[in-house]
């Protein structure tokens, strides 16, 4: 790989990292690759995030094109969902949490 290529490249990765890598936002997108999901299941999944964070990341991944808050027409609740460009995420999401799952094994022993 030639350098200017390999800075690119330096440069594609550190965007992902703060894109997804956000302290709750990896695990809002895997919880989204199940279903969509209303704002109470997601902090359920999610665990400890305080309703504000939750609002923050949702608002952040939405308007990065990953995922999609669809109201309802009675407007008591809000669907979010992963859009197309969200799925993409999928096979990395997955890949990540193997190999954090690997990770773990290898430093606990």
């Amino acid at each position: 790989m030639k350098n200017k290529e390999k800075q690119r490249g330096l440069l594609d990765l550190q965007d992902v990292i703060y894109i997804i890598g956000g302290r709750w936002r990896g695990a809002i997108l895997a919880s989204l690759c199940d279903k969509p999901k209303r704002f109470n299941e997601l902090k359920r999944d999610v665990g400890k995030i305080t309703p504000r964070s939750l609002i923050k990341e949702l608002k952040f991944l939405e308007m990065n094109k990953l995922l999609i808050k669809t109201e309802t027409e009675n407007s008591n609740f809000a669907m979010y969902e992963l859009t197309e460009h969200g799925h993409s995420l999928q096979p990395l999401i997955f890949e990540i949490i193997e190999w954090a799952q690997k990770h773990r094994k290898i430093i606990l022993e």
